[in-house]
């Protein structure tokens, strides 16, 4: 084997599904020997099963880690214990030249281990983990993000590749660790999220779906939706999107809010009893990831709504790349990852708002919907650098140069 694929995101996490076995699959049909590395929870046999037949037609070599995180940082700790000893232990058995890591805790293993063994890493950068840590954590825990923030520096200084999700990560990289480098730029390889555009495909929503997924949702004929699409917690600004609804349906008597998410029902219910937005204008709905593009479909606009900090500088959310796929526009807030460069109405049909004050919202939502009514652009079209095949091209030109394989790299 020539690459050990690192990751505590399991293969059957939703993250793994859309982000990290579809890669690896492109990757190994380009002619990649991979093995990937996995921390894995309970109860998901017949994912891995699958994702196991998927791996074996294609060349590649699966070991999986249990995945612990109770209690809380013992459970983290042995994860990393037991991804590093795996590690190791393929790295002796086999011809491993290349470690590709993917987010701080797998990037730590590889820094190691090229200190230890001399094997080459790529730190796939996802976002500034140790960043967030230390604005969420309080005692012990802050004192292991402070830690893990000074050895930032070292980790992306010793890879030999750093991958990043957004040109505003690499540009705080360069600024913070690399200033003083010649060829800084070099060093780097922005790939944003992507998503898989034979899957989120709009002309392949029959129009029984469609009706099945509008019937699930319990929507009218006449509604007109606007979805939320992921996951809930601190991150993503719940009430400011309740507040765009409001604003939505001041415009639009139809007006229906759906999220589909895996997480944060309760919150949702609280939130929207304490805007008083009438309960029978809310759906929430948990679908599986072969199911998304149907509802996806139902929506007028989706709402990319995310705390911008710091540690955002390095987002871009999976979701916008599978929205633009089917053709759906957004409305996000400023400040978060490439957004504010990537969001233009004539590109995408979509808005970057710059507050959450009533006027501002009212006025996204006006531009969206008239954008809408004039002709949307072509949002699919356009967004080709989302796509699951533009991503692995990007991988595959990162591996092809550290493995010293000029042909292969130029194929790509």
């Amino acid at each position: 084997m020539s690459v050990l694929y690192l990751t505590q995101n399991g293969i059957t996490d939703h993250i793994g599904r859309s982000q990290v076995a579809p890669y690896v699959l492109g990757l190994a049909k380009k002619g990649y020997q991979i093995h990937v590395l996995s921390a894995e929870k309970d109860g998901r046999d017949a994912l891995i099963a699958d994702y196991q037949r998927q791996f074996d037609a294609h060349g590649v070599r699966w070991t999986r880690i249990r995945y612990a995180n109770w209690p809380p940082l013992f459970g983290q700790a042995l994860t990393q214990w037991r991804m590093k000893r795996a590690a190791r232990r393929i790295i002796r058995l086999e011809r491993i030249r290349l470690l590709h890591c993917r987010s701080f805790p797998a990037a730590l293993i590889g820094y190691a281990l090229k200190r230890k063994k001399g094997v080459k890493y790529i730190f796939d950068f996802r976002d500034f983990y140790a960043d967030g840590g230390l604005n969420k954590s309080r005692g012990i825990a802050w004192l292991i993000f402070r830690r893990l923030k000074q050895l930032e520096g070292p980790m992306i200084r010793e890879a030999d590749k750093i991958v990043c999700l957004t040109r505003r990560a690499r540009r705080v990289l360069e600024e913070w660790y690399l200033h003083d480098s010649g060829g800084a730029v070099a060093r780097f390889q922005v790939i944003p999220c992507c998503a898989d555009f034979s899957h989120f495909n709009p002309e392949i929503v029959s129009a029984e779906h469609n009706a099945a997924a509008r019937q699930r949702a319990g929507l009218n004929a006449d509604d007109r939706v606007m979805l939320y699409l992921g996951s809930l917690g601190p991150d993503y600004l719940l009430t400011e999107m309740l507040a765009l609804f409001r604003q939505y349906q001041a415009l639009e008597p139809a007006a229906k809010l759906l999220f589909v998410s895996n997480n944060g029902e309760e919150l949702v219910t609280q939130e929207v009893r304490r805007q008083r937005i009438p309960q029978d204008r809310v759906a929430f709905l948990s679908v599986d990831r072969s199911d998304l593009p149907a509802f996806i479909r139902l929506a007028a606009f989706s709402v990319v709504f995310i705390r911008a900090d710091i540690s955002k500088a390095g987002c871009s959310p999976t979701k916008l790349a599978e929205l633009f796929a089917c053709g759906v526009p957004v409305i996000a807030n400023s400040g978060v990852g490439d957004l504010d460069q990537i969001i233009a109405l004539n590109r995408n049909g979509s808005v970057v708002v710059g507050d959450f004050s009533d006027g501002a919202l009212r006025a996204a939502v006006s531009a969206v919907l008239d954008q809408r009514s004039m002709g949307a652009p072509d949002i699919r079209g356009n967004s080709h650098e989302f796509s699951l095949e533009e991503g692995v091209a990007r991988y595959a030109a990162v591996y092809a140069e550290l493995l010293d394989e000029p042909a292969r790299r130029n194929a790509c």
